[in-house]
């Protein structure tokens, strides 16, 4: 029986393989430019310093604002690497100012891209140490600028639950209110076979005149095989938004406060989903869309902008 399964497991994923394998082959024989470089099997790339060389010449030289960026993982292991930047045209509003990437990744580092501006490089390896207990390592600079190794990302069982939204939020709140960096871009990956290694990026601006930064709250929709969670972060410091987001979620989406059982909490608040909250239908048709866009339209109501 065991002999079997394993048999239509093997013809299931077939197609599938002899793709990737196809790929594989026509990706070694064809040239790449040498500027993007990947290495190891932790999904160790030289993106987000290319990234950061980028936008450094966009907004410092040529007078663009970044708006968006955004990255993702292609492939078998999800280490093909592709960045999405988008710039605003010159205009009166655009400020000259530098940026810093800050790369959480679930393997266990911490990537550090950008301008040493005002002595941050120092900041974080000091808060870092301090909170996380990361240790500062050799960066090599054809891939990053500033290197940590960290053991704080954790993840259990077997619906992808993670901390890195918390960890994300305490690190935006860290440098927003307290070094008075802005945040422009936040966006996540997944590195791994499964998927189950998780990525943070975040883009952050020096602004001059910025005296304290502005509060920032992270809602992750979770739609989980037989079951839906949402996990909020940065409520602790943006206590305005705690009581009428927890009420909307509750009465709007009728969800329920999630029971932790006694474990680790990974995240400040963490909800269960009604039946039937998430679907799913063949050719990946779901309403995920349609749940974000609900939540964004209320949140905009409260005076809050969505950032991507």
């Amino acid at each position: 029986r065991c002999k079997h399964a394993s048999l239509c497991e093997l013809d299931r994923h077939y197609p599938v393989a002899c793709w990737y394998c196809s790929r594989y082959c026509c990706a070694h024989s064809v040239p790449k430019p040498s500027v993007f470089k990947t290495r190891g099997f932790n999904g160790e790339s030289n993106m987000g310093k290319l990234t950061m060389q980028l936008v450094d010449f966009m907004t410092n030289e040529c007078g663009w604002s970044l708006v968006l960026c955004n990255g993702t993982n292609l492939g078998w292991y999800g280490d093909i690497r592709e960045q999405q930047v988008k710039f605003a045209a010159p205009s009166a509003l655009n400020l000259i100012a530098p940026h810093i990437m800050i790369e959480l990744r679930a393997v266990g580092y911490i990537e550090v891209n950008g301008r040493d501006t005002d002595g941050v490089y120092e900041l974080l390896r000091t808060w870092l140490s301090k909170h996380w207990k990361a240790e500062s390592i050799k960066a090599d600079p054809d891939y990053c600028d500033l290197k940590f190794s960290c053991r704080e990302f954790k993840r259990r069982g077997f619906e992808g639950e993670n901390n890195m939204g918390l960890c994300t939020m305490q690190l935006v709140d860290y440098l927003t209110l307290q070094c008075s960096w802005t945040l422009v871009a936040c966006n996540g990956g997944n590195f791994g076979m499964r998927g189950d290694w998780r990525e943070q990026q975040l883009v952050f601006r020096k602004d001059e005149h910025v005296q304290h930064g502005g509060d920032n709250v992270m809602v992750e929709l979770r739609d989980v095989l037989n079951s839906g969670y949402i996990e909020v972060n940065g409520i602790e410091t943006s206590p305005s938004i705690r009581e009428p987001l927890h009420d909307f979620i509750t009465t709007k989406w009728r969800c329920k406060d999630f029971d932790w059982h006694g474990r680790e909490p990974f995240c400040e608040k963490k909800y269960t989903t009604p039946a039937h909250f998430y679907y799913r239908e063949p050719k990946l048709v779901n309403n995920l869309g349609k749940r974000t866009i609900e939540l964004a339209t209320f949140m905009a109501s409260q005076g809050w902008l969505l950032k991507l």
